[in-house]
């Protein structure tokens, strides 16, 4: 459809016209619809007859008739749970949070009488979907804190939308792994918005024992009790309810002094230089490897990345007919969707001695633990198998060996940030100007404190 030209010399949108001098929005319903609206076209005032301000009011009651239509769509799903979330929706969209009727009682009449105003405004029925969300209509429904970690992905769309299968795996899990500790702790599946403090303080009092009796750090219990918070809030978020209302969450601070509980040094022991140089890197000491397995383990060695960042590497991230072969650490989209830790991690790492020697046998990077996060426990137990690596260290400590190579090669604190894809800004204490370090620098640097051919 073409704009059509009004008296002032503007074009006038497809979806606009003008009743007695005020603006009206004509909206097509989408056939997805038709179950709950038996008209074809819906129309809405907006309320003004300035064309700037109807053109701006637009988007917000295409919202509010969207929401609507939901509602009703939704009043015909067998789930409560479903029903309820369209209609509370609905009540955001009008720019109210939810209320049942008992909790608007409490509220008072100025706050009832509001939100009738504004239901004789838009011309609402009592027995409209609009009337249920702003007057409390239906009772919340009693979703169990496995059910609400379960949504959370259905939910929020956005934060899983470009990530890889084994990312948004995790950040699934990151929900429904403490909510299957508070089921398993507490012995039954609690209704969540009915979790109370007491039974908050119970579950941190089982956490507590597990850290005492050394079957969780208490930093992982922290986190855990931290997420459970995060995702009280959020379950709130989602459902419109207005921050400055929202019931407290049971779980708040109780995480506090559960870093103290770890008695020994949370950082990872390094991989000493004489295992790697003997054991490692030698020539056929990972023989005892799969191919991939053992290539990923040089690169490693040799690197100091981070095993996500070698192993999810795609082939169009590896190049090795450069003038200087390098792969790129970035965030990946599409096909080979991927995040990176941080800002900071993304960088391009040069290839040299074991670690080009791996790519060149594995241009396409490593399928077989790309994406899965598996190369590390199967890295771990052969080469604890195979008493490569002592059973207090692991893998994860060949980083931290990189580190030392470079401090005692005398690299300044700030270089080795760089070279890690740490923080160059939290190194320095200061604010970072100028480029990246370039690929040479970072060539020379790894080019000293390589493992000598001769050794390997």
């Amino acid at each position: 459809m073409e704009c059509k030209v009004g008296a002032s010399g503007k074009k006038i949108p497809p979806n606009m016209g003008l009743r007695n001098g005020i603006w009206h929005l004509r909206m097509r319903v989408p056939s997805r619809y038709k179950s709950v609206e038996s008209k074809s076209e819906l129309h809405r005032s907006l309320y003004t007859g300035d064309f700037e301000e109807a053109i701006t009011r637009r988007g917000v009651i295409k919202t509010q008739v969207l929401a609507e239509l939901n509602a009703k769509l939704a009043g015909k799903d067998p789930s409560p749970a479903n029903h309820f979330e369209a209609i509370a929706q609905l009540a955001t969209s009008r720019n109210f949070t939810y209320r049942t009727a008992n909790e608007l009682q409490t509220a008072g009449p100025a706050a009832i009488m509001e939100r009738v105003l504004n239901l004789f405004g838009n011309k609402d029925t009592a027995q409209s979907e609009a009337a249920t969300a702003l007057l409390g209509g239906i009772e919340r429904p009693k979703l169990t804190i496995t059910e609400v970690a379960e949504k959370m992905h259905q939910w929020y769309p956005e934060n899983v939308k470009n990530k890889a299968a084994k990312a948004k795996k995790t950040w699934k899990a990151q929900w429904t792994r403490p909510a299957s500790k508070v089921v398993n702790l507490l012995g039954y599946d609690p209704v969540f918005h009915e979790i109370s403090r007491s039974e908050a303080v119970s579950l941190r009092d089982a956490l507590k024992d597990r850290v005492i009796d050394e079957d969780m750090l208490g930093k992982s219990a922290q986190k855990e009790l931290r997420l459970l918070n995060t995702l009280w809030e959020r379950f709130h978020n989602h459902l419109g309810v207005d921050d400055r209302v929202m019931p407290p969450s049971p779980f708040y601070n109780l995480g506090k002094g559960f870093g103290a509980l770890d008695d020994e040094d949370s950082r990872k022991l390094e991989v000493p230089t004489e295992i790697i140089r003997d054991k490692i890197v030698a020539p056929g000491a990972l023989d005892f490897m799969n191919d991939e397995l053992r290539d990923i383990t040089l690169v490693l060695a040799e690197t100091g990345a981070r095993q996500s960042e070698i192993t999810d590497l795609p082939p169009h991230s590896i190049f090795l007919d450069d003038p200087i072969p390098h792969c790129w650490v970035r965030k990946e989209t599409g096909e080979w969707a991927r995040e990176i830790k941080n800002k900071p991690s993304k960088r391009k790492i040069p290839l040299v001695g074991v670690a080009l020697e791996a790519f060149q046998r594995n241009p396409d990077g490593f399928p077989r633990y790309r994406y899965k996060g598996t190369y590390s426990a199967a890295a771990n137990k052969v080469l604890h198998e195979k008493k490569i690596l002592p059973e207090d260290i692991t893998i994860g400590g060949l980083r931290h060996t990189f580190e030392t190579r470079m401090e005692d090669a005398g690299y300044q604190n700030d270089v080795r940030a760089g070279m890690m894809g740490h923080s160059v800004k939290k190194a320095r204490g200061r604010e970072v100007y100028g480029n990246e370090m370039p690929l040479e620098k970072k060539l020379a640097i790894l080019h000293n404190v390589m493992f000598n051919p001769s050794t390997r």
